[in-house]
């Protein structure tokens, strides 16, 4: 390997974010970061092989887990604690933390999330507009606020079952109170999203909307894909996103 892998903690206010570093073996000037945030109820080792391919070509990469953001979670905190709101603070901690490294390039931190954490990712990038370089997002879950404004938070007096989580009054509490895509709107760096158009979890159409909303996007579409792409499908996407991330960095 030409890259080393090193467990890099950081704090989010009284947890502890579990995550691994990527570091180009041999590199002498500071380096492009990409930050990865994983999905609802996944882990931060389902973005590794991305994260290897980026460090592979001269990238830090940093994964790590949200707080209460899986059952396989390493990182502190309960998924009866988690939100939104919440998965954007955890972020905004990564990024502070990456952003003091001596590797780091802070001209050049991006953004890669998979889902919900492509969610958290852009309305994070919205509120950093002078500290995100750009990002790239596979089936962004921007469905969550239509999911879920239904349910009256003060019916939640028990946690609920969902998706394999059990979630609290505190995740519909935590939902955005805006326009999200009005919200992200003010991202104006580059942004690719990658989607399935066969995904029924995350319609195409909230992918769609946000590249539509967005002042500088590419959304690339993979026919007869859902959500959680097929092996060949994730390799292709991949490479168009360690691509996308070259060229804006190199």
């Amino acid at each position: 390997m030409n890259y080393t892998v090193t467990e890099t903690p950081c704090k989010s206010g009284e947890n502890k974010i579990f995550g691994v570093l990527y570091l180009p073996k041999e590199h002498k000037d500071r380096l492009p970061v990409v930050i990865l945030s994983h999905g609802y109820n996944s882990s931060y080792s389902h973005v590794l092989d991305i994260a290897q391919s980026l460090a592979e070509r001269g990238f830090a990469a940093y994964c790590y887990d949200f707080c209460g953001g899986s059952t396989l979670s390493k990182s502190g905190g309960s998924s009866a604690d988690m939100s939104i709101e919440t998965e954007i603070s955890d972020l905004k901690n990564v990024i502070s933390m990456i952003s003091e490294c001596s590797f780091a390039d802070t001209e050049r931190i991006y953004l890669y999330g998979e889902s919900q954490g492509g969610f958290v990712s852009a309305l994070t990038a919205a509120q950093l507009t002078d500290r995100i370089a750009g990002m790239a997002l596979l089936y962004p879950a921007f469905c969550i606020p239509d999911n879920w404004i239904s349910e009256d938070p003060e019916k939640m007096t028990e946690p609920v079952d969902f998706m394999g989580m059990k979630l609290s009054r505190k995740f519909r509490e935590g939902l955005p109170e805006y326009d999200v895509f009005e919200a992200v709107s003010r991202f104006k760096a580059p942004v690719l999203l990658l989607h399935g158009d066969n995904d029924m979890l995350v319609d195409i159409s909230y992918s769609e909307k946000l590249c539509s909303a967005l002042e500088n996007c590419r959304l690339d579409v993979y026919e007869n894909e859902g959500h959680g792409f097929s092996p060949k499908a994730r390799k292709h996407m991949r490479e168009a996103m360690v691509a996308f991330f070259e060229k804006l960095a190199f």
